[in-house]
């Protein structure tokens, strides 16, 4: 028989029982927790999309069209936030301008920053740039450093002068062909050179190489460069993506075009440090590489120093964000201006009647121009130079209409769709009709979110402000000193309006016009 005593000796005291029970009571509760976090983690409530497939996603839902326009009839269908997959990486398609205005400035401080892809990468000399690497303390300074040195008052009063020289000499060869009334003018080549020439002299001299010294001309590497800044199949499909990318020759063509493009980048430093290497520079005729270059010696009030492949990067930024967009959109407005006769006889009698015959379009002249500005403000509308912004990218966790968000998410921002959107802009959104901003007040991309042509909070253009004026600029001066019309034989109902490439989106075959020198009525 058990000693009864030996058994009680052998029972935990209270204590030992009590603290033994608490201990099991936490580790249930926790394991309690835990899959109860796990269940709820398991599905969280995600954003509607349509269905994907293994390997290739929704792939196949937005190939055959341009994909702003694939992805705006998705929208159509599943709402203005969506998920789709292209290849295994995941999208957040935005389609609405509320839903633009949740993530560009409710949320602006959870959506700045941006998505690692190969070529990005390579291009931007490991994400130092403005435009592509992720929200940092480094891009701030960055971008303080652009904003301050290339877009400050400094600056935009030569590059005003640089453009105004450039229109002098547009129109001086113009007029040496227009009274014949048969000279067809390519005017997507005359906006580049003009864009080009002002961009350039403003950021790098009058001097700069108009050329690369070997490699492709200077058009076809920047076209290239635009190309691979828009990525790769590979991006989609991490584990895949490197064999893909090497079997398509996608990797030789970056290797290539980031070569070409770095010795142009490095000609131009050169160039530069040569001339330095000389007697000094006076302050008023340092251009801006002169400037940045002189800070890479020294640290700034919050004590950083641009160092050289931050230069370059900058460099890179110019060239394929300062020079594209702009063109695209005078060809689009000039395209728009000349199939809409009503609109150009508007637009001319109010350039016409602002200058009167000082026979010179005055900076204060185009500042009184209303309908210009309306004009403007449609072209970019209806023909937003990037369809769709570059990805923002999530930093933490947060909700959006309702749906649950993980960082690192990428979102995409259909701005094409949201300025065609019939919600907002009425049944004739897809028509060109500049009186829909009469009496419009407000900045797009701070406090308005119905079109985006300059992006949106944080990472908005830095030219938000600067290439609208310029624009105008321009078109106002070929307005007022000609009367255009098309070629031969063609109606304006016939002009080809159709569009091409890829992270810029222009008019897909090159406008061409004849001129007629403007005759005054006594």
């Amino acid at each position: 028989m058990l000693d009864y005593n030996i058994f009680m000796a052998s029972l935990p005291d209270q204590w030992t029982l009590t603290t033994a029970l608490l201990i099991v009571s936490i580790i249930f509760i926790c394991l309690h927790t835990l899959r109860s976090n796990r269940s709820s983690m398991a599905a969280p409530k995600l954003p509607p999309g349509p269905t994907n497939l293994p390997v290739i996603g929704n792939l196949h839902q937005i190939l055959g069209k341009p994909r702003h326009e694939s992805l705006w009839q998705l929208s159509k269908e599943y709402g203005p936030v969506m998920r789709i997959f292209i290849g295994s990486k995941q999208f957040l398609i935005i389609s609405s301008a509320a839903m633009a205005k949740e993530i560009l400035k409710t949320q602006d401080h959870i959506f700045c920053s941006r998505e690692f892809f190969q070529a990005t990468k390579r291009l931007t000399y490991n994400f130092v740039d403005i435009a592509f690497s992720p929200h940092s303390s480094h891009w701030r300074e960055m971008r303080k450093l652009f904003v301050s040195e290339f877009m400050g008052p400094k600056r935009a009063k030569l590059s005003r002068h640089v453009l105004v020289t450039e229109m002098e000499s547009v129109i001086r060869s113009l007029s040496s062909h227009a009274p014949s009334n048969t000279t067809e003018v390519n005017i997507s080549d005359m906006c580049l050179e003009i864009v080009k020439q002002t961009v350039c002299k403003v950021a790098f001299g009058d001097n700069y190489r108009t050329q690369p010294s070997k490699g492709p001309s200077w058009d076809v590497m920047l076209t290239e460069t635009m190309e691979l800044l828009n990525g790769s199949v590979g991006d989609s499909f991490p584990l895949l993506g490197f064999f893909i990318d090497w079997f398509s020759g996608w990797n030789r063509k970056l290797n290539d075009g980031f070569r070409n493009l770095d010795a142009y980048i490095d000609m131009i430093i050169d160039d530069h440090l040569k001339h330095n290497t000389g007697e000094e520079i006076r302050e008023e005729d340092k251009d801006f590489l002169h400037t940045v270059l002189d800070m890479s010696s020294k640290e700034n009030d919050s004590g950083y120093r641009v160092n050289h492949a931050d230069i370059k990067a900058l460099v890179m930024d110019i060239l394929t964000g300062g020079i594209d967009t702009t063109v695209v959109t005078l060809v689009w407005a000039m395209s728009e201006i000349i199939r809409n006769p009503r609109v150009m006889h508007k637009l001319q009698s109010e350039i016409r009647s602002c200058t009167g015959r000082i026979q010179k379009v005055d900076e204060l002249d185009t500042t009184k121009m209303a309908y210009l500005k309306m004009v403007v403000k449609e072209t970019m509308r209806l023909h937003t130079p990037a369809p769709l912004l570059i990805p923002h990218v999530s930093v933490s966790d947060t909700q959006v209409a309702g749906y649950d968000v993980f960082p690192g998410t990428a979102v995409l921002l259909n701005a094409w769709g949201i300025a065609r959107d019939p919600t907002t802009w009425g049944d004739n959104a897809t028509e060109f009709y500049p009186e829909r901003f009469k009496d419009q007040d407000g900045d797009f991309g701070r406090d308005r979110f119905e079109m985006l042509p300059f992006g949106g909070g944080r990472r908005s253009c830095p030219a938000m402000n600067t290439a609208p004026a310029n624009i105008e600029f321009v078109i106002a001066t070929l307005l007022y000193w000609f009367d255009w019309e098309l070629p031969s034989g063609i109606k304006c109902e016939d002009l080809n309006m159709e569009n091409g490439g890829t992270l810029v989106v222009g008019k897909k075959t090159p406008l061409y016009l004849v001129p007629t020198k403007h005759k005054w009525e006594d």
